[in-house]
């Protein structure tokens, strides 16, 4: 079972984008590609409005892609850490958090720090804080921080949390200065050097080295170290329920907490928790981009422990009339609800909006499942109809499907029936075209790329196969990818495993793969130019997409629905299409498929004149097939009468649905007698319902 999202308050991104707009205003963030690569998470109409509203919520990644493009854009690593210490200080209006206003009501620093256990749940679902005090001199106070195992923290989680412990006191005008020492550190040393590509580990015995690629002289080295306990006695006031706890307290009421030294006790080491302290300190930078480890760090401990130290001014002892306490806290708390309210309304608004959708998709995906389609494909030919029993049969399974057949043929649509007659079609669909990339991009789409990978990865990326994982992805001209992508893909079908470009860690997914080309992979086989392995990886379930001309019957009713569609983009309508306009649309080749069809209809409808499309609307090209349909005799001929009935067997039945399949009803809306039609239902075969 995957582990839950992890969440985090708008808060936090607000103090990002507050930091932007302060120190670079001209600068530009794509902010709607932040939640692009987003599982279950539908972006909101207004991302950048979404993402200063203090009381909204959203992925961490979100928030971490944020702060990834406030590094490039600041030039520096440490952005979090400004962000969070400035915050503070600016005028927001009248978005104060409940956050905020806790801290203003308690008007004091040690009594805010000492509920540092409730920031977490404030504003993460997955962040835990504990603070304690010691017998060192006053206004000394520790935190720990841990994170969880599926949310290992980053360089700016760090300087996250420093920079907000260090922010909040300068809503106090009587706080002269706090800072935040961090002593030993959660954050792994393998995590910083992943956000430094060009930079590689290496474990010696007890020694662990950071080397730059292509060097045999270490960077930064750490030695593994045992780590300390010591016991602390707590006061009432700064004890924590074990329910949530860092460290939970003991049943004497005391904590046993790690200290940044070293254990020197054989026997307490022996069964110690481990870390790596920096015995030589160096940079790691990209990109203009730094962080340095210095000699005596502490890191890859199992929480982190901050030592917060301030000064503050003496205050006058009188205290203000607590009726004058109670109006201001009040007055801040029923503004707080006011925001509530308005961030909760919107949010409200969008449930309903987002599930009036979902039941209009199932309301059409029924709809057309029991008419002459399924997800977009139109058809009511045998052809179609076998089609059609072939993507249920594979639907359900999680077999490799190849798609074959001639270009405009609707391979895509094909895929995407099968992947929303799935049990995965409330996870993604994602489709790429293999023949639009060259191979190195193509390896990045499909992969992702670490930082550095190559000329312009500026951040990590997710790659198409992590952005699909649950779902369904559909590679397209499939027949184009170069041998070395062939060997990756194979990897990825075989393991469920690859590793991103210029990246070593192996990632796990689970997604159904399917293809489409319009060459003879087996003809490639057999040249040397496709693996033979990989093709029988791929056509594990091989699916034929007819071309037009061999589903003729179906013309008609494509005709109707690119109408419609047309309808919509050009703004215009008209009634249908003259039989001999149909003729010969029905007599025509169609090299280019059902593609070409859609187009030319779309055409026919922007140069039309009249409330009918007649030949006159028709290109010149499909217009030339009438001197060869002029002939007395001939398949062509043939076809053009074939046409005809087609064209009214396709209006008896549009006749008979738009009135419910009531014969009485459809044979006044078409001007015969109910004879005739019933006359004509069994000439072309149609079921006569009861009325």
């Amino acid at each position: 079972m995957s582990a839950p999202q992890s969440w985090v308050s708008c808060y936090l991104t607000d103090l990002v984008l507050s930091y932007l707009e302060h120190h670079h205003p001209g600068a530009r963030i794509d902010v709607p590609a932040l939640f692009r690569d987003i599982e279950g998470f539908d972006p909101p109409a207004d991302p950048p409005a979404f993402l200063r509203d203090v009381h909204g919520w959203v992925p961490l990644d979100v928030l971490r892609g944020l702060i990834a493009e406030a590094e490039r854009i600041a030039g520096r690593k440490d952005v979090a850490y400004h962000a969070a210490r400035e915050y503070f200080e600016r005028e927001r209006g009248n978005q104060l958090s409940l956050f905020e206003i806790i801290f203003r009501v308690l008007d004091d620093i040690r009594s805010v720090v000492i509920s540092s256990h409730l920031w977490a749940a404030v504003h993460t679902n997955y962040l835990r804080l504990q603070s304690y005090e010691t017998s060192a001199p006053e206004r000394t106070l520790y935190m720990l921080a841990q994170y969880p195992e599926q949310v290992q923290p980053t360089i700016a989680s760090m300087h996250l949390v420093r920079g907000m412990a260090e922010g909040f006191p300068r809503l106090y005008s009587f706080c002269e200065d706090l800072r935040c020492v961090e002593e030993f550190s959660q954050l792994r040393i393998e995590d910083v050097v992943r956000e430094y590509p060009g930079y590689r580990l290496r474990a010696g015995g007890e020694v662990l080295g950071v080397y730059r690629d292509g060097s045999d002289r270490p960077v930064v080295e750490a030695r593994r170290i045992p780590l300390k306990s010591v016991l602390i006695a707590q006061s009432g006031g700064a004890a924590q329920r074990a329910e949530g706890a860092v460290v939970p307290p003991l049943r004497s009421g005391t904590l046993r907490v790690l200290a940044p030294e070293e254990e020197q006790d054989p026997r307490e080491a022996a069964c110690a928790p481990v870390a790596y302290r920096i015995v030589r300190s160096g940079t790691l930078g990209v990109g203009g981009l730094a962080t340095t480890l210095a000699e005596g760090q502490i890191f890859n401990a199992p929480y982190s422990r901050l030592r917060l130290v301030w000064s503050e001014q003496d205050r006058p002892q009188a205290e203000p009339p607590v009726e004058q306490v109670r109006r201001e806290a009040s007055g801040l708390l029923f503004a707080f609800l006011q925001q509530v309210r308005a961030t909760q309304t919107r949010m409200v608004e969008y449930s309903i909006e987002r599930s009036r959708l979902l039941m209009e998709n199932s309301r059409l995906r029924r709809e057309v499942e029991q008419g002459s389609g399924m997800a977009g494909l139109v058809g009511q030919s045998r052809p179609m109809r076998e089609l059609f029993d072939l993507i249920r049969s594979v639907a359900h399974t999680d077999v490799s499907v190849l798609i074959q057949g001639e270009t405009g043929t609707g391979k895509e649509l094909i895929a995407r029936a099968i992947h929303a007659s799935s049990p995965r079609h409330a996870r993604r669909f994602v489709a790429v075209n293999c023949g639009a990339l060259t191979e190195a991009l193509l390896q990045s789409e499909l992969f992702g790329h670490e930082r550095g990978a190559f000329t312009g990865a500026e951040a990590r990326r997710k790659g198409i196969f992590e952005v699909a994982d649950g779902g369904t992805l559909f590679l397209d001209e499939i027949g184009e990818i170069s041998p070395a992508t062939q060997v990756k893909l194979l990897r990825v079908l075989q393991d469920g495993e690859f590793q991103r470009v210029g990246g070593s860690e192996p990632i796990r997914v689970s997604v159904r793969v399917l293809s489409a080309t319009n060459q003879d992979l087996a003809a490639l086989v057999k040249a040397g130019q496709f693996r033979q392995d990989l093709y029988y990886r791929l056509n594990a379930f091989p699916v034929r997409a007819m071309p037009l001309r061999e589903r003729s019957e179906d013309l008609p009713l494509l005709v109707n629905h690119f109408l419609e569609i047309a309808a919509r983009t050009v703004k215009k309508s008209v009634r249908g299409v003259s039989s001999d306009a149909m003729s010969l649309l029905t007599a025509y080749r169609w090299p280019g498929n059902v593609r070409e069809l859609e187009h030319v209809i779309q055409r026919m409808l922007i140069v039309a004149r009249g409330d009918i499309l007649t030949e006159e609307d028709l290109p010149p090209e499909i217009r030339g097939v009438r001197s060869e349909m002029g002939r007395p005799s001939g398949s062509l001929a043939q076809l053009a009468r074939a046409s005809a009935a087609l064209v009214e067997k396709q209006t008896i039945l549009n006749a008979l649905t738009e009135t419910g399949r009531n014969i009485t009803r459809a044979a006044k809306l078409l001007g015969v007698s109910r004879a005739t039609l019933q006359t004509k239902m069994k000439t072309y075969d149609l079921r006569d319902p009861k009325p």
